[in-house]
């Protein structure tokens, strides 16, 4: 019966945490269909847009390393509904925001409160589930953030036209800090902190949390680490390439290439969520049970992000329409969908006591990329002219596209170069 109880625990802190962890590439994503809307509400120009977008991404990927200290230091229990609440308050205030300068805040406060979600929620399944696990479970928690794809994509979409961009977030704020609380009610660090029984086979007792020095410590030995760095440009280079284009331009480039609608330009988007669900378990899948190692996949998905941007910087204006349903689900897939494969690596590498640390460095980056390459962007389209329609053209996008290609076969070569992690006897590799 505590076995039960700890199972039936262990999936409603699941459950939540998936329930959380959508909103990130929610906020992510939801630019991509608001941009041209706030871009005429605001009178903003691209690099404008690019700057608005990006500064989620700047503070989300500051904060990683110090989520990962929170996490296994203060823990996730007491961390999430914080910062989740935080993230809802921030979308309000975007949502209610008339000065830019507004809205730059609540973007930050959007980045800042979703930054610690993903970290304190490989932290749980670390404690929660059995270490044989880890690398599916996490996929799965990965996909399911195809989910808040799918939702910032097409019925985002729907809401903005029919209440505006403005009450359609202040209402996404509302559902966020409704969750935090639920976080709340429901979360624990560990089955033991929860009353239930000793932890999985393999699970080491858990601490209450490492002290400020095994912290510290912990963060240097994982950076000490060459392995560490060559899956970190893998990682930085797959999640750059995902939401640089797909959560920010990819919506201005169907309706300013192929002229679509925004509810046509939402319905292509969602592909990127279903591309996100069936991604992250299958890369997970991949790697556990059929090539029972982790570099593989890592290859395979760096060389599809290459084959992607090459075909849309060569054909992306003459590819029909129903192609890039297909090619928004790959780019998903092959992105946002193979980075479990990363956090199981540093798992494997590390062991699940610096999972949070871990996580929290290789998570820090990729942010920064996207920082980075949004502005970058919305600069050369700028650079390029406009068509008639006002739209940007397509001879701006390919060569944002030729940007893109070198980013991802540099990430080939950090997956060439990272190390098949040792066998380790707390369940990794």
């Amino acid at each position: 019966m505590p076995r039960d109880r700890r199972t039936r625990q262990g999936l409603l802190i699941f459950l939540l945490l998936c329930l959380a962890y959508l909103f990130v590439p929610f906020h992510r994503v939801s630019p991509a269909i608001m941009a041209v809307d706030i871009m005429a509400d605001m009178h903003l120009g691209a690099p404008a847009m690019g700057v608005l977008a990006s500064t989620f991404f700047f503070i989300f990927g500051a904060m990683q390393l110090p989520s990962g200290l929170l996490a296994d230091s203060f823990g996730p229990r007491r961390t999430l509904p914080l910062f989740f609440g935080l993230a809802g308050l921030g979308a309000i205030l975007f949502g209610l925001s008339g000065s830019v300068a507004g809205l730059l805040a609540g973007r930050a406060l959007m980045g800042f409160g979703l930054s610690v979600v993903f970290i304190c929620g490989i932290k749980l399944i670390s404690r929660w589930f059995p270490p044989e696990a880890f690398a599916r479970m996490s996929g799965i928690y990965l996909g399911m953030g195809g989910v808040g794809l799918i939702l910032g994509s097409g019925p985002m979409a729907v809401l903005c036209s029919l209440v505006g961009w403005r009450t359609a977030l202040i209402l996404c704020g509302g559902v966020g800090l409704a969750v935090a609380v639920a976080l709340w009610l429901w979360v624990r660090d560990t089955p033991e902190q929860a009353g239930l029984a000793a932890p999985y086979p393999g699970h080491e007792p858990a601490p209450e949390g490492m002290s400020a020095a095994a912290l510290w410590a912990s963060v240097r030995r994982i950076c000490a680490s060459r392995d560490f760095w060559f899956i970190a440009v893998w990682f930085f280079c797959q999640f750059s390439l995902h939401m640089s284009f797909g959560g920010l331009w990819g919506g201005p480039f169907l309706m300013d290439v192929h002229h679509m609608t925004k509810s046509e330009t939402g319905g292509v988007l969602i592909m990127m969520g279903i591309g996100m669900l069936a991604g992250g378990p299958l890369a997970g899948w991949l790697s556990d049970s059929v090539f029972r190692a982790r570099k593989p996949v890592m290859l395979l998905n760096a060389l599809g992000m290459v084959g992607l941007f090459a075909l849309l910087a060569l054909a992306g204006d003459t590819l029909p329409g129903w192609s890039m349903y297909v090619w928004f689900f790959c780019l998903a897939a092959f992105g946002m969908g193979s980075l479990s494969v990363g956090f199981a690596s540093v798992r494997d590498l590390f062991g699940v006591e610096a999972t949070g640390t871990g996580g929290g460095l290789l998570n820090t980056l990729p942010s920064f990329g996207v920082a980075l390459f949004q502005p970058v962007t919305g600069w050369i389209l700028e650079i390029h002219g406009r068509n008639p329609d006002g739209g940007f053209t397509f001879q701006g996008y390919s060569m944002s596209c030729v940007l893109y290609i070198g980013v991802a076969l540099i990430g080939v070569f950090g997956a060439l170069l990272a190390r098949e992690p040792m066998a380790r006897p707390d369940g990794g590799r």
